[in-house]
């Protein structure tokens, strides 16, 4: 069961790691949500293209599915609407306006600054207790799992044995 943890604690964090998890609005308010390399320069929705700009990015808490749940993340993060080839900008709320001659200046530097700066978590944000001790508490209750069937084992084979011995009395 240990394992089993490590190997979760472990895709919780190579999983989503190096990406961007970009949202998309369609017309009809229905959204697409998808993972990009966070290399790329653009992103496919329905068939166009969607440019990634860094100053954009915000990130966020990842807490979807069972391992994340346990083991939350900080993941980048774009939303993008049909109207517009640019992202929303999270300081002013409307789409980022950039020129072709600003998009081609940009280049690999200002990329790794902008992302990097948001590595680090904001310290405003509290955790609950919950939260906060989640993964230790689910290894403790693992642990004690682990004992009381270490201690218990003998009581279950005999258990085990009678279920045997009355599936084989009704198949005679």
């Amino acid at each position: 069961m240990a394992m089993i943890l490590v190997v979760m604690a472990w895709w919780a964090n190579t999983s989503k790691r190096n990406k961007i998890y970009c949202s998309f609005t369609r017309v009809n308010k229905t959204s697409i949500n998808r993972f990009v390399k966070m290399t790329s320069r653009y992103v496919v929705f329905d068939g166009k293209r969607y440019d990634i700009v860094p100053r954009c990015v915000k990130f966020n808490w990842w807490d979807k599915g069972l391992v994340n749940w346990v083991f939350p993340q900080w993941v980048a993060s774009l939303d993008f609407t049909y109207a517009n080839r640019w992202p929303i900008d999270p300081e002013t709320g409307r789409h980022a306006v950039i020129s072709p001659e600003v998009r081609n200046a940009m280049n690999k530097e200002e990329w790794v600054k902008s992302y990097a700066k948001g590595f680090t978590p904001p310290t405003s944000r509290k955790l609950s207790f919950f939260q906060q001790y989640l993964p230790y508490i689910t290894i403790g209750i693992v642990m004690l799992m682990g004992v009381y069937f270490y201690m218990n084992i003998n009581n279950l084979n005999m258990n085990m044995q009678d279920v045997i011995n009355q599936f084989n009395a009704i198949a005679r």
